[in-house]
């Protein structure tokens, strides 16, 4: 059962709002990524007005045909809708997966995500756990126990961590990642915690397969919370699977930014960053909890001002 301010967490008015950023991120796509196949979209049935739902290259998903068990339905929980991934039919080999606030601001080879039939990857261990003790120093809410509940599945299934020197030791990874990676191999021999980019997530289709075979019990009881909870997984399950198995092209980019907008000042310094930074390749626009209803509406005017400008042209899915 989640504690008062864990649920609070999970029924706050960000899980639910909409920035209207869709446009965007579909736009930076088509723009930076030319070279896709196709868009899918999981939706609760509401369809955009400016999208052109029979263009080829979009495929809306409705949540009762993702859910492999209707009667878990309605939800209100991204998590829940991504322990669903694998019932996706014709969906690529190799594919990535992003969210609604996730902007690809540069143009980008498909080699950034898929390398050899790869996903690139990085396997970067922090030996620091986020438990208890976390909790006293740093306030953890319901994505902090869906991350420790989903390494505890991880290393039942593949402790101790055995990985070949390439996946540890990589030349993009920095001096401190190289340590501790040495430490997960040698003393820990198991995942204490692993840093993660809020970032377009290159998976393979094989890998949602797998993990729904072999974790089928728990990703169902997960598929069943209708609003976030302590007992969630999450959607990186699929990546520290590939992580586990050495099924990844190793390589550290620091190229993405990610802001939980809880204020106007927020934004304002973020842009300000982005516009002084040009190796980001990548931008999350998170709306935070902590963003009051009050501020939300200057912040979202001024964001979408801030994408409009950048992306002005109107790709070949929307209406004209």
């Amino acid at each position: 059962m989640s504690n008062s301010h864990d649920f609070q967490d999970t029924v706050a008015p960000a899980r639910f709002r909409d920035m209207e950023t869709l446009k965007y991120v579909l736009r930076s796509i088509e723009v930076n990524c030319p070279w896709y196949h196709k868009i899918f979209i999981i939706t609760k049935g509401y369809t955009p007005e400016w999208l052109d739902i029979n263009h080829p290259k979009i495929e809306l998903i409705k949540e009762e045909d993702l859910f492999i068990d209707k009667s878990h339905l309605p939800v209100f929980s991204s998590v829940a809708i991504e322990m669903n991934l694998s019932n996706i039919s014709n969906l690529s080999e190799q594919f990535v997966y992003l969210n609604d606030d996730m902007i690809i601001c540069k143009a980008l080879e498909p080699e950034r995500f898929f390398v050899q039939g790869k996903p690139v990857d990085f396997l970067s261990h922090i030996p620091i756990p986020r438990n208890a003790l976390f909790e006293m120093f740093k306030q953890r809410d319901s994505w902090i126990h869906s991350l420790n509940n989903t390494l505890k599945l991880i290393n039942n299934k593949f402790q101790p961590i055995q990985l070949d020197s390439k996946y540890l030791y990589h030349s993009s990874y920095n001096v401190t990642n190289k340590i501790n990676n040495f430490l997960l191999t040698k003393i820990f021999k198991k995942f204490i915690w692993i840093e993660h980019w809020h970032h377009p997530q290159p998976y393979l289709r094989k890998t949602l397969g797998d993990v729904y075979s072999e974790f089928r019990s728990e990703l169902m009881a997960c598929s069943k919370n209708r609003f976030r909870d302590n007992s969630d997984l999450n959607q990186y399950i699929y990546r520290y699977w590939q992580l586990a198995q050495g099924n990844f092209q190793p390589c550290k980019y620091n190229d993405a930014m990610i802001a939980n907008l809880n204020s106007m000042n927020t934004l304002n310094k973020l842009i300000d960053e982005i516009e002084n930074n040009k190796s980001i390749n990548f931008i999350c626009f998170n709306d935070s909890t902590a963003l009051s209803d009050i501020e939300y509406d200057k912040v979202k005017m001024k964001l979408l001002e801030y994408l409009e400008k950048h992306f002005p042209k109107q790709a070949s899915f929307e209406k004209i």
